[in-house]
């Protein structure tokens, strides 16, 4: 008998600043895009309105692509009312998930019946199977891993958990940990947690 072997699925997932973008990506072949939604992204001269985010699920969907918003910053208290809006406003919207970073979220999406997955962000700084494996547990179904780990300390987190995990291949690194880089906020007062990084250790 042939030896059955387990295909592992790849996704080509892309980063959109706006929809022109995000269609450009598609068009490209993306499997997936990320994009900004108004507020409480990592990039937060980035945000797109809710009805841009509309066009773009319509488009994507056509093509069996999708499309993940980002709402990955720390929140404060008083911001939580219009974050979980703002969820609302997305998944009426028509994206697929969700990638957020303040563990708040998640709380408010298990107790108030949110639908859509959601996506741990990098912003978690998630390097570690045991931090994976207790991220996995809160119910996120796709965990963003940090940038910096190497081949090897990746196959331990893929042991670590069952849930499906995501790693840039491409693109700016962080010389600090994502979601807990304080360079920004000590040069400019400006913090990376708050999407307003001024990407000095890129420079």
């Amino acid at each position: 008998y042939p030896q059955l072997i387990q295909m592992r699925q790849l996704e080509l997932l892309a980063p959109a600043r706006d929809l022109q973008i995000g269609i450009a990506a598609i068009s490209c072949g993306a499997d997936a895009v990320y994009i900004a939604g108004p507020r409480f992204g990592a990039r937060q001269a980035a945000g797109n309105g809710i009805e841009d985010i509309r066009q773009l699920c319509d488009y994507a969907h056509k093509f069996g692509v999708r499309i993940f918003v980002t709402l990955n910053t720390i929140l404060y208290d008083d911001e939580l009312e219009g974050a979980w809006e703002q969820m609302l406003a997305v998944q009426e919207a028509g994206a697929d998930a969700i990638i957020v970073q303040d563990l708040a979220l998640v709380a408010m999406a298990r107790d108030r019946g949110y639908r859509l997955p959601l996506h741990a962000s990098t912003q978690c700084a998630i390097r570690t199977p045991e931090h994976a494996a207790w991220l996995e547990s809160l119910g996120f179904s796709r965990i963003i891993l940090e940038r910096e780990l190497s081949l090897e300390e990746i196959r331990a987190i893929r042991k670590a958990v069952s849930c499906e995990l995501e790693f840039f291949v491409h693109g700016a690194l962080c010389v600090c940990y994502s979601g807990q880089c304080y360079l920004s906020e000590k040069i400019a007062g400006r913090s990376a947690n708050r999407g307003a990084c001024i990407q000095a250790c890129r420079s």
